[in-house]
């Protein structure tokens, strides 16, 4: 996704201006990505010839940083970078008549559910998904599987901040056959 980067540069010299890394993992800390500003011949300018602000660098969204230039530059450049929340792990997926119950760690923090997704294929291609709409829920049983058929299942954290959803990694894999 174009998230602004090296777009409406409004300062003058100034080649381009990006982030170490456009996402981010939630830590609890506020995250301050290293900023590497170019004049327009491609050389690297020093850090002292800006100033960095950052906002909303904390929780999980979408976080703002401001580089205001000043000396031989002049002009200010608003970037964004996304924080995703932590996810999550599969501890347990048990076999039951034509459906599975699926276990994870509960995510504490900066979480609003979960998503398990399941195939029968482990690159999870056609998978079908299911959402869990609270953070405090630890298992979901999936049903309308068929028996002695191996799924594959993996979870994931998600957050919705001011209506997107923000998405952790997919968990580890775990493999169960329903019986039947």
């Amino acid at each position: 996704a174009d998230n602004g980067n090296n777009s409406n540069i409004s300062a003058v010299g100034i080649g381009s201006v990006t982030l170490a890394k456009d996402v981010y993992i939630y830590t609890g800390k506020a995250i301050r990505p290293t900023v590497v500003a170019k004049d327009s011949a491609g050389n690297v300018i020093d850090a002292s010839d800006y100033t960095v602000a950052y906002a909303s660098n904390k929780n999980v969204g979408t976080a703002t940083v401001t580089i205001t230039f000043n000396g031989q530059f002049t002009g200010t450049k608003t970037l964004n970078f996304v924080i995703n929340p932590k996810g999550t792990k599969i501890t347990k997926a048990a076999a039951k008549s034509k459906s599975a119950k699926i276990t994870w760690k509960k995510q504490r923090v900066q979480v609003t559910g979960y998503e398990i997704r399941y195939s029968t294929g482990k690159k999870f291609k056609s998978a079908k998904s299911v959402l869990v709409k609270k953070a405090k829920t630890r298992s979901k049983v999936i049903s309308k599987l068929k028996g002695k058929k191996k799924y594959y299942v993996q979870v994931r954290t998600y957050k919705t901040v001011k209506g997107t959803k923000y998405y952790s990694n997919w968990s580890n894999v775990k493999a169960v056959t329903p019986k039947k």
